[in-house]
């Protein structure tokens, strides 16, 4: 590892590779966005531009596939998407050589997390923030990318959560071209899988993940790479990292089952205790009720099963983050610890930790 400066002047939040690894984004308390270039001669990252991106904390940020252009997506908790573009007659390090295309500020409360839709689904983007609902954008005409209308708007929450209890949301999109559009959205510590329903044109619930015992506070989905089912994995404020599969089987029934590991015992009414004890302000996720109807939870010839095949707790304290690589073999988690930690699966498909990346600075 080499470290390099960005120069934030506050807590970076989030940082985000370009599709092929050759610009870097990051994202700070102190409302600016900062992109590099990598030097592959010198493997030094050069700043390419920084600028004053928002109002308020940025906490998120995104590449739109390349095929659109160099196009960056960013949230906040000033309630804003803003989406730029980089303009190659403008001079490296000029503060205007990424120009401002839309803001979009739907949004009735701080956002946590946005995400561009893989490509073959065409220029979409999705977000989500504290007031609980789920927005899925899209550009109608790839070539005027100041233009996004408002597709979906789903409330996750049937109330936004308090200001004052602590909370997080979190969402990935099926990369899989085989299989019909999908995406996982987290809340709070609850997560739920929607899919497009093509005879009525919209996002409806099918599946929920198994029980989390606290703040789910990232998710990613594998890309499938030929796989016959898809792998989603979870890092949370309990201190593990959780790996799910999850297998479709086509049918002739309409009837959608949905499944949920953990979630067969009907007298288990009282989850006051999800968190195990834990103290740290999840006790009143029992406050929030999460809109979880499945009276329409019909999409024709598809039943999905979700199992948790792997539970790891390494990190002994919270996991803030979990990514897969470009073929879904390879699971990268950090946490308090300061450490990532590389997963991979065994010939019997048990994930094991096989490298520990520590960023402590060694003499």
């Amino acid at each position: 590892m080499k470290p390099f400066a960005t120069n934030h002047e506050e807590l970076i939040h989030d940082v985000s590779y370009d599709f092929y690894g050759k610009q870097l984004a990051t994202c700070s308390s102190d409302q600016h966005i900062k992109v590099f270039d990598l030097d592959s001669i010198n493997n030094e990252w050069i700043l390419n531009d920084s600028w004053k991106a928002h109002d308020s904390t940025i906490v998120k940020l995104d590449w739109a596939s390349p095929e659109f252009g160099k196009i960056l997506a960013s949230v906040s908790y000033d309630k804003t998407i803003r989406i730029w573009e980089e303009d190659l007659d403008e001079q490296h390090r000029s503060g205007r050589r990424w120009k401002k295309l839309a803001i979009l500020n739907d949004s009735k409360g701080p956002l946590y997390d946005i995400q561009f839709a893989p490509s073959h689904l065409g220029l979409k983007l999705s977000a989500i923030g504290n007031d609980g609902v789920l927005r899925i954008y899209e550009a109608l005409e790839p070539a005027d990318l100041r233009s996004w209308t408002l597709t979906s708007e789903i409330s996750i929450l049937t109330t936004p959560t308090a200001s004052h209890l602590q909370s997080d949301f979190a969402l990935a999109w099926c990369r899989s071209r085989f299989s019909p559009e999908k995406l996982v959205v987290c809340a709070l510590d609850q997560g739920f899988i929607y899919q497009r329903d093509t005879s009525l044109n919209k996002l409806i619930l099918v599946a929920t993940l198994p029980e989390h015992g606290g703040l789910i506070r990232s998710v990613s989905w594998a890309p499938s790479m030929g796989r016959n089912y898809q792998l989603i994995a979870t890092g949370c404020k309990d201190g593990k990292v959780r790996i799910f599969k999850l297998t479709e089987k086509f049918s002739s029934s309409r009837k959608k089952k949905v499944s949920t590991l953990n979630h067969n015992n009907s007298n288990n009414n009282n989850n006051n205790n999800n968190n195990g004890g834990n103290d740290n302000g999840n006790n009143d996720l029992k406050d929030y009720n999460l809109d979880t109807n499945l009276n329409s939870n019909e999409s024709p010839n598809i039943d999905i099963s979700i199992d948790l095949i792997s539970e790891h707790d390494d990190h002994q304290g919270e996991v803030w983050s979990v990514s897969w690589n470009l073929t879904g073999t390879i699971l990268s988690s950090s946490g308090d610890d300061g450490k990532v930690r590389l997963w991979k699966a065994s010939y019997s498909n048990d994930f094991q930790c096989l490298s520990v990346v520590s960023a402590e600075k060694r003499d």
